[in-house]
């Protein structure tokens, strides 16, 4: 949700009507039965991405993106060294190289991944940590390691059956805690109520999200910003075709609907379309084709 010239947001993870979990690991997974159906894998930009192994242990892809008249690309190459251990490697197409390295294994439940551009380590450079212990989740990232004001984005989830509480906060080593959050979600059967309280306790977020079926989810969400006291409704239904397409459609008070297809258009290739209509007919639209050889 939000104003028709914001930008939506854009999980990495593609949207899959089937995804429902119940639980929360981490601090990030609370309420996110809800989030995944509103804006889980929405995108307006135009995409086109090829991926493929070459080995069992290498997977390459290649990736373009248009978005209105700028078009960019990248390539990344994924090496697992073994089970505890993959290197990869990212160049966009303006010479910009990323390389990452993710080490588990070092303590049980824990993994790392630490990443850097090559052409400045010292001000990219980041560590991210995250660990999974019993019936708590952490993560820890620092970034701008070497760069004389490091940040640290911290949050814990601590699992209670079924409920799960957190909490978050990003603390810069010049200004001290820039911002925080907590979160509180409890299932109930096919049903997850999810609370939220970001923005330095200024905005509240409570989404409901209902199994309907096994391959049907519908969610709600109110958004209320305490200061100027703005109200937002968004509600959402998903689903899976028995013909195998994943389909969504998403009302946001804003005063705008939303609306996204996945089909499989040949083994092992997908296409997504997503549309968004605003309530004076202002539209956007994005076509994402990915492709696995």
């Amino acid at each position: 949700s939000g104003n028709f010239g914001e930008r939506t947001c854009q999980r990495p993870d593609s949207f899959d009507a089937t995804g429902f979990k119940t639980m929360a690991k981490y601090f990030g997974d609370i309420g996110k039965a809800v989030k995944d159906v509103l804006t889980g894998g929405l995108s307006y930009d135009h995409k086109f991405s090829v991926s493929g192994k070459p080995k069992d242990e290498l997977t390459v892809k290649a990736e373009a993106v248009s978005k209105g008249t700028d078009v960019t690309g990248d390539g990344t190459a994924t090496y697992v060294v073994d089970k505890d251990l993959t290197a990869e490697l990212k160049v966009t197409d303006k010479g910009v190289a990323k390389v990452s390295v993710t080490k588990s294994g070092v303590v049980d439940g824990l993994k790392t991944v630490a990443s850097a551009n090559l052409s400045d380590v010292a001000k990219s450079l980041k560590f991210a940590n995250t660990l999974l212990s019993g019936d708590v989740g952490v993560k820890a990232d620092v970034s701008n390691c070497l760069g004389g004001n490091p940040k640290v984005e911290a949050s814990a989830c601590l699992n209670l059956g079924d409920a799960q509480v957190g909490a978050e906060a990003a603390v810069d080593a010049a200004k001290g805690v820039v911002s925080y959050a907590v979160a509180a979600q409890v299932a109930a059967d096919d049903l997850v109520l999810s609370a939220v309280v970001a923005d330095e306790l200024s905005t509240i977020k409570a989404g409901a999200a209902l199994k309907v079926d096994k391959d049907t989810t519908a969610v709600a969400e109110i958004v209320y910003k305490l200061k100027g006291g703005d109200l937002k409704l968004a509600g959402g239904l998903a689903t899976k075709l028995e013909s195998g397409q994943s389909v969504r459609a998403v009302v946001c008070s804003a005063g705008h609907i939303s609306a996204s297809l996945k089909t499989s258009v040949a083994d092992g290739s997908d296409l997504t379309a997503c549309l968004q209509v605003h309530k004076d007919m202002k539209y956007k639209y994005g076509l994402q084709f990915a492709m696995k050889t």
